[in-house]
């Protein structure tokens, strides 16, 4: 019975992780992306890394700069502060038209010009939870695929902690110099029992956060609609408009009571929502940069007297929802906190591409066959093409001209198409050679990076060092970083393929 159970769980594990492998290997690397997305919005948007020389504005100064900048529309504007990491106030909101927009506002009350990019946050956060799904009306769709990536994640943990016997002594076995099978297997075994915890975590804290659209029956038996039940849920005023003017009290003004509510806690956005009516109101969101799990908590003010309306109050299944959602999305402001995240996402992508090469390895003799070469195109493509086309997305960031209204929508068709242009690549030049070719377009595009950011902008590498500008050096340095992996790779791919080569003239012999 145990053999045929562990039989099972290998067919499965092989075979789950050759179908998902590369939906799950996306999500992670985007999902390692995510963590640092301020980072990289502060590389792709130059005019929001350095903090304004004049006295702050405030929350009411940004708010005016913004209304005299942008058409508003009727809906609600968000706006944030300034912080560590975005050294600006940032605002969502909806135009006339009803379209989502975003704008940024000095801390002196200046408005920066469109920066034309999506950035990490508004491209591979969306990417990460829906695959921009939802672009197309499809956002559901998008949910479902993450979530099944999620469930496959647990299925090949479960599976590969029974097949491995041996799994704690092979964790301390790294045996690099034996066949190039054992060592991607080694390196498959110990980069998966580093990052177990977070990788069974981070799968169930992600299938959790949607399970409303999961599993939906039991809102639907009870609620018409989801919106009644994420306001019982979340309960908040909510008004409809007076359609009579009335002057608004200062925003700082509402802060300051807001922190005072909260003892000295901080205020992570401001919900501004019929501004100019005599219904008009605010909603406080709190911020919880130290700690770890997200604390959820929404003060409403009514905007004409800064009175307090509601004072949010989350029963025990709803704060073990946002317990789980902040461990899942990183809202403790701590460095440490952030690279161990990423550290374990990459490990997860190691897990993913490594079990690719050693399940590649095995078959290596079908080389010839029609679905081997398709699967070595899709392995090459989802893992070192989809690092291509982030970088080749980051170049086209620094090199196209600012000024088009479709500049950030030309990023995005960058990334698609170098992505695109990978996978055709792997399937018209399989094996080492063109994964090699690959990997040196990588180390190239890296490799660039620095230098293009220091020629547009200024902010070389040594002088972001020397200020303490770490968002950007960060960057910058991860990109050598990654480079100098990337030829490492081809070093040790070019080796492969001589012993490779010498292994069958000796057979042929």
């Amino acid at each position: 019975m145990t053999r045929s159970l562990r039989q099972s769980l290998n067919v499965l594990h092989t075979w789950g992780g050759l179908v998902a492998g590369s939906l799950i290997f996306f999500v992670f690397f985007t999902g390692s992306l995510v963590v640092f997305e301020q980072s990289i919005d502060r590389w792709m948007m130059p005019d929001t890394r350095t903090i304004a020389s004049g006295e702050d504005v405030g929350f009411e100064g940004a708010f005016q700069a913004l209304q005299s900048a942008h058409e508003l529309g009727p809906h609600g504007v968000f706006l944030y502060p300034p912080t560590p990491r975005r050294p600006v106030y940032a605002a969502h909101y909806h135009d006339a038209a009803g379209a989502d927009q975003h704008a940024f506002i000095s801390r002196d009350g200046q408005p920066i010009a469109d920066p034309g990019t999506f950035g990490a946050s508004e491209f591979f956060f969306p990417l990460h939870y829906s695959l921009h799904f939802g672009a197309f009306g499809m956002a559901t769709l998008g949910y479902w695929l993450v979530g099944l990536a999620g469930m496959m994640v647990l299925a090949m943990v479960v599976s590969g902690i029974v097949v491995h016997r041996r799994l704690l002594r092979d964790f301390f076995s790294l045996r690099l110099e034996r066949a190039r099978g054992r060592a991607l297997l080694d390196v498959h075994n110990i980069s998966g029992v580093m990052s177990l915890p977070f990788l069974v975590f981070m799968a169930f804290s992600g299938v959790a956060i949607f399970v409303y659209t999961y599993m939906p029956v039991n809102v639907l038996a009870s609620y018409s609609n989801s919106e009644d039940f994420f306001h019982d849920v979340l309960p908040h005023v909510d008004r409809n408009a007076a359609d009579m003017p009335a002057e608004r009290v200062s925003l700082d003004h509402i802060a300051a009571q807001a922190r005072s509510i909260w003892q000295g806690g901080e205020v992570m956005v401001l919900g501004i929502h019929l501004a100019g009516d005599a219904h008009a109101y605010v909603a406080a969101y709190r911020d919880t940069p130290r700690e770890i799990a997200y604390r959820y908590e929404q003060l409403d003010f009514d905007a004409t007297d800064g009175t307090l309306l509601h004072q949010q109050r989350l029963g025990p299944a709803m704060q073990t929802y946002q317990f789980l959602t902040g461990l899942h999305i990183v809202v403790a402001d701590s460095w440490a906190v952030r690279w161990l995240y990423f550290l374990m996402g990459v490990a997860g992508c190691v897990v993913i591409a490594s079990g690719f090469l050693v399940w590649l390895e095995k078959r290596a003799q079908r080389t010839g066959q029609r679905a081997f070469r398709c699967a070595q195109a899709m392995a090459g493509a989802s893992t070192v093409g989809l690092l291509m086309a982030t970088l080749a997305m980051l170049a086209a960031n620094r090199l196209l001209p600012a000024g088009p209204a479709a500049r950030a929508e030309f990023e995005v068709g960058i990334f698609f198409t170098a992505w695109i242009a990978s996978l055709l690549h792997a399937w018209l030049q399989p094996g080492l050679t063109g994964l090699g070719r690959q990997l040196l377009a990588v180390a190239a595009l890296a490799l660039s990076l620095p230098v293009l950011n220091a020629i547009t902008t200024g902010d070389a590498l040594p002088l972001t060092i020397a200020r303490g500008q770490w968002q950007i050096a960060g960057v910058d340095l991860v990109m050598l970083l990654t480079a100098v992996t990337a030829l490492y790779a081809v070093h040790g791919l070019r080796r492969a393929e001589r012993r490779q080569r010498a292994t069958y003239r000796t057979v042929a012999a």
